[in-house]
């Protein structure tokens, strides 16, 4: 045998060494696709029996969200009627909210037509004093005319009835001022004034409350030069019935004014908060 049919023979034998080693690789890979597809015989379970049961979860899952879908729309709907009935509420208390203001507009009407009757009341009062003293000459005048004017007697009789009346409740009011102008005198001669103390550089009569005090004995309160309060002008402090003193106005603003505590008359701690008025003296 020559060289080259030794070589040949050796490839030969590599070769099938080769081959052989492949085939056996591939038939320790080799598997039998049906029976993993149909899982017959197997140990683990086939491909065929887990799409059928993916299949059958993806259903159920479409299922669920079928249900899901409708659970949402119900939500939904159920969320629109809930604002609809928000927006009718809403437009309720509009409503009551427009006829709260046209009412507040028509009692604030009605309080400043209140004070234009009072005023009116007030006059006629004055007026009535005067034709009532007019009225007694008329009484009088009427009942020397009688005898011949027997109708008219009896006309002015019933107006002197009413006049009478008048002239009662006059009296009674006319008391009461007596009353009233009596305690006022003993109030003038209290403090020290009588009716021709001058009353030009006294504050107008007022309600105010302390809103500051600082260390310098300088007091803020809380009426200004809008409600008449000018510089000069003296007030005193409250605290309940309690008098804790007096205080003169130094600077004023237009809704608030600043005065410094008077020692002469001080009798106690002035604190914010504290009632302030017009002093009578």
């Amino acid at each position: 045998m020559t060289l080259i049919g030794k070589i040949f023979t050796v490839l030969i034998l590599i070769m099938s060494l080769v081959f052989m080693t492949v085939a056996m690789m591939v038939y320790a890979t080799h598997k039998n696709w049906r029976d993993v597809v149909k899982g017959d015989g197997a140990a683990v379970q086939g491909m065929e029996k887990t799409i059928t049961e993916q299949k059958t979860a993806a259903t159920n899952l479409q299922g669920e969200i079928e249900t899901l879908k409708t659970k949402l729309e119900q939500e939904r709907a159920a969320r629109v009627f809930a604002l609809a009935a928000l927006q009718a509420r809403t437009k309720l208390q509009d409503a009551e909210l427009q006829r709260l203001d046209q009412e507040n507009e028509r009692l604030v009407k009605s309080e400043a037509d209140m004070k234009i009757l009072l005023e009116l009341a007030e006059t006629n009062s004055k007026n009535l004093k005067q034709e009532v003293a007019q009225l007694r000459g008329d009484i009088k005048t009427a009942q020397s005319d009688r005898d011949t004017n027997f109708q008219e007697v009896v006309m002015l009789t019933d107006k002197l009835q009413q006049y009478k009346v008048e002239q009662d409740r006059l009296k009674e009011r006319e008391q009461q001022l007596v009353n009233t102008t009596a305690r006022m005198q003993r109030v003038l001669t209290a403090h020290g004034m009588d009716q021709y103390t001058p009353v030009d550089g006294i504050p107008p009569k007022l309600e105010a409350v302390v809103t500051a005090v600082n260390d310098n004995n300088m007091v803020e309160i809380s009426v200004g030069s809008d409600d008449g309060i000018r510089r000069g002008n003296t007030l005193d402090v409250f605290r309940g019935d309690a008098y804790l003193g007096r205080i003169i106005i130094k600077e004023t603003a237009p809704d608030r004014a600043v005065g410094e505590i008077d020692r002469e008359f001080r009798r106690g701690l002035i604190k914010k908060g504290d009632y302030v008025s017009t002093k009578l003296g």
